[in-house]
């Protein structure tokens, strides 16, 4: 339920704690913030079901009630990442789907991916299948790289909601796709990907080429196990 800011000598010079709001007395989950450039702090508050922004006082400047039929503190929402336009991307796990809404708290585009041909099955790990997604940015050409969740796999979406690119859980040598979550884009155009839940046999990171070739993986089941979900790369001069 805390963000925190931390210098590199360790010291926290920053941090919100997030409170129930007015009307609600359930638990609360942080999955996604993110530093905006404007110096705010967009937080996401799964229980709450919001995504807000935070000055450096911590106080809240602005509020985006999210749309939710099947509201849940642990799946209200996993990655949510501010757009160029004003907008918020928005994965909310336990509805299934990829939304983006306007500043005004509107619904202006989603994506709900299927079973892929798929039976629906229980478990965190390779054997668990369904649509319950957990990572998305916006491309530079337009389209939505998404993380499936347990979906099982990474998908391109055009603004049409149309699959123009996908990695499917099998389709890279030796690897087996579980739990999709870490998403980032490189400056060479290549992704990493987090696979989470894959268990000691299979790479918690992996980056990717556009024609799927992979080139790099990581992989250390002793110190992280099922795990790594989140991860950020950084890229040095």
């Amino acid at each position: 339920t805390t963000v925190v800011e931390m210098s590199p000598a360790k010291k926290i010079v920053w941090q919100y704690d997030a409170k129930p709001k007015t009307g609600y007395d359930g638990q609360i989950q942080i999955h996604s913030y993110q530093r905006l450039k404007n110096g705010l702090t967009m937080i996401a508050e799964s229980g709450n079901g919001r995504v807000i922004e935070v000055n450096k006082d911590g106080k809240i400047v602005f509020e985006l009630p999210l749309k939710l039929e099947k509201p849940n503190f642990h799946r209200d929402t996993r990655m949510v990442r501010s757009l160029d336009n004003g907008n918020y991307l928005v994965c909310q796990e336990g509805e299934g789907k990829v939304i983006e809404y306007d500043r005004k708290g509107k619904i202006v585009w989603s994506f709900a991916p299927d079973l892929n041909g798929r039976p629906r099955s229980p478990g965190h790990g390779v054997e668990g299948h369904g649509t319950e997604v957990f990572g998305a940015i916006r491309l530079p050409n337009g389209n939505t790289m998404i993380a499936g969740g347990n979906n099982n796999r990474v998908m391109e979406v055009s603004p049409a909601g149309k699959i123009v690119w996908s990695i499917d859980q099998k389709e890279l040598p030796g690897i087996t796709f579980a739990w999709m979550t870490t998403l980032e884009l490189l400056p060479n155009g290549n992704l990493i990907i987090g696979n989470t839940h894959a268990g000691p046999d299979n790479p918690q990171l992996i980056e990717v080429t556009r024609e799927k070739k992979v080139v790099w993986t990581f992989k250390d089941f002793k110190n992280f196990g099922n795990n790594l979900v989140a991860a950020q790369v950084l890229i040095g001069k």
